[in-house]
């Protein structure tokens, strides 16, 4: 197998003093893969964790995922709905984990809850629902349609489905910017359009033979702050190594099935094998 391809990538992120690490997602997407049910206090978890995410770097959540629990009672929604909002907020800002829409966030926490209840009401689990249509569908009811949750938007939508195991992207603005015309260049715009940074992402996929969240794994830790930190909104790499990196990148995209899917059978071997190399 040639892998010169994946060797460069690593070595760019080593360059950078970035170790490899393995998103929370990937479990729950290889959970649902392999039979699990979500429970509604596991649906109301990836809520809150995708309104977390919202405005702020990942890492300073991540690192305190076990904090974060202890504040929510472990997710129990009763708890949640029983609670006054304002300790939510207060508590996280305590940590740091806040964003600039916290406060109204932990407010919609019980109209959310509500909302979510109706659904398993029609549909017998919240599980059946997100299950019923593809993806993209299920977070555009979400975000704006006939089940809208307040402070979700599409991305966020996406964020929620991929945090209870359904195989996509969150179209943030790591993955719109790399995607771009002054990137990778997929997209006419200088940052793609949500939907159309989704779209992207499928043919890619099907291209490669690689699921949707394993590109966007891949894509957006180049990006993000606290990861790579390669494709950030300021670059921190000379011209010519942004240059190198996109080259990568392209090349890493058109040779993967022959790179990866070939030899190393099933699509989960790239996490495997990046964290090996690392």
């Amino acid at each position: 197998m040639n892998k010169n391809l994946l060797d460069d990538i690593l070595k760019s992120m080593q360059d950078n003093n970035y170790k490899i690490v393995e998103l929370e997602t990937t479990t729950a997407i290889n959970e649902r893969k392999n039979g699990k049910v979500f429970s509604f206090n596991e649906h109301v978890e990836a809520l809150i964790w995708s309104l977390l995410s919202n405005q702020r770097p990942w890492k300073g959540i991540s690192d305190n995922k076990n904090n974060i629990r202890k504040i929510f009672h472990d997710f129990d929604y009763k708890y949640i709905l029983n609670t006054d909002p304002d300790i939510f907020t207060s508590r996280l800002k305590q940590i740091k984990c806040g964003n600039r829409a916290i406060k109204k966030q932990m407010q919609s926490l019980n109209y959310n809850i509500n909302v979510l209840l109706k659904i398993e009401a029609k549909y017998g689990t919240i599980d059946n629902y997100i299950s019923s249509d593809e993806p993209h569908i299920i977070a555009k009811q979400i975000s704006s349609g006939c089940y809208k949750l307040k402070q979700i938007g599409f991305p966020l939508a996406m964020e929620y489905l991929r945090n209870v195991g359904i195989d996509t992207i969150k179209p943030d603005v790591h993955i719109c910017r790399i995607l771009g015309s002054d990137r990778l260049g997929f997209s006419n715009c200088s940052n793609a359009k949500e939907k159309e940074a989704v779209e992207i992402i499928k043919k890619l996929s099907n291209n490669s033979n690689l699921s949707l969240s394993e590109i966007d794994y891949i894509l957006w830790q180049f990006c993000a702050d606290g990861y790579a930190e390669i494709c950030t909104k300021n670059q921190n790499v000379n011209y010519v190594e942004q240059v190198r990196i996109v080259i990568i990148i392209n090349n890493f995209f058109i040779n993967l099935i022959y790179d990866i899917i070939v030899n190393e059978k099933e699509p989960s071997n790239l996490t495997k094998f990046l964290i090996e190399k690392e």
